[in-house]
């Protein structure tokens, strides 16, 4: 049975406020293999085999049975595993919300056509971290096409062109998704000054609106107190669970073996919740900086406004 897309996120708010929180964000890393080397980024440093197509969609009917509600197809980039098409046509038959999150520089190789049938959105992550900036020329052919998010991560080492991007985003009729870069366990410490940051999202947002996806909650987390909730999970190219995020990087069970919601109460996930919920990190790990927002409803209800928002002002163009 296909539980719809929106069915499955009324039962992440019921199941989240009533018990602990469930995740309603999911984003699987398809594979680990890439055409860049991002010095942010961790995941083309670990070699890790791809999983047959049949695993692949085992894992997204044990998805699908939870409350994860949004999933994003990345990696690594997606695109260089051969049968990307076929799993996202598989994803969107399961209902979800779903987009792929990609480096943009192999879509000229790519059915994107065929890809627009079927995704909801994608991302493009474009930056100085990606060495792909002339991607924001491109945008145009895509976003005649499908909803687009350019995602782009802000170092301390480029944080001047940020305003820059944005208005590349925006003259694209693309929406943009800012992140702070992460210090991850076996890449560089590039992240830049949250106060820095915090004061120029303040600008660009008050002035470009939903074209900047990211949220206020987001923006006033820089600079305020915060934990971390489990609202997101991330699967790994082997179906391993990375929870409750990448920095503290606990694998507490195998989506192969077994099913989310029992991985979720078993011992090892208990106990990496309660190490999230003392955590002081506040990395701004922007997967769950983000989505923890959503504990406060309200914040939940700007997020969602603001999202449907930003595409019916794409539409428009």
């Amino acid at each position: 049975m296909i539980v719809p897309r929106n069915l499955r996120a009324v039962k992440w708010f019921f199941k989240s406020y009533t018990d602990f929180e469930h995740p309603v964000y999911g984003t699987f890393k398809v594979t680990h293999r890439c055409n860049l080397t991002c010095p942010f980024c961790d995941v083309w440093r670990q070699r890790m085999k791809d999983l047959p197509t049949k695993d692949i969609f085992k894992i997204i009917d044990r998805l699908a049975e939870s409350t994860v509600t949004v999933l994003s197809l990345e990696g690594g980039e997606p695109t260089l595993r051969r049968d990307i098409l076929d799993i996202i046509k598989y994803a969107h038959k399961r209902s979800f919300y779903l987009f792929m999150t990609t480096n943009g520089t192999l879509l000229h190789k790519m059915p994107v056509e065929e890809f627009a049938k079927y995704l909801d959105f994608m991302h493009i992550s474009i930056d100085e971290g990606h060495n792909n900036l002339y991607m924001f020329d491109e945008l145009p052919k895509y976003t005649k096409l499908m909803k687009i998010t350019v995602q782009t991560v802000v170092t301390k080492n480029d944080i001047s062109s940020l305003r820059w991007r944005v208005e590349k985003a925006h003259e694209a009729g693309a929406r943009i998704l800012i992140m702070s870069a992460v210090y991850l366990p076996g890449a560089e410490n590039v992240s830049p000054d949250k106060k820095e940051l915090h004061d120029l999202l303040v600008d660009l947002k008050q002035e470009y609106g939903s074209t900047i996806e990211t949220s206020w909650a987001f923006i006033d987390a820089l600079v305020k107190d915060y934990r971390c909730r489990s609202f997101s999970v991330t699967i790994d190219a082997n179906g391993d669970i990375i929870y409750p995020c990448a920095v503290l990087a606990h694998r507490v069970g195998n989506l192969l073996q077994d099913d989310l919601e029992t991985i979720l109460t078993g011992e090892k996930a208990v106990k990496a919740r309660e190490i999230m919920h003392n955590c002081t990190r506040a990395c701004m790990l922007y997967l769950h900086a983000e989505t923890s927002q959503f504990h406060d409803v309200r914040n939940l209800g700007k997020f969602v406004g603001e999202f449907i928002a930003g595409y019916m002002k794409r539409e428009s163009h």
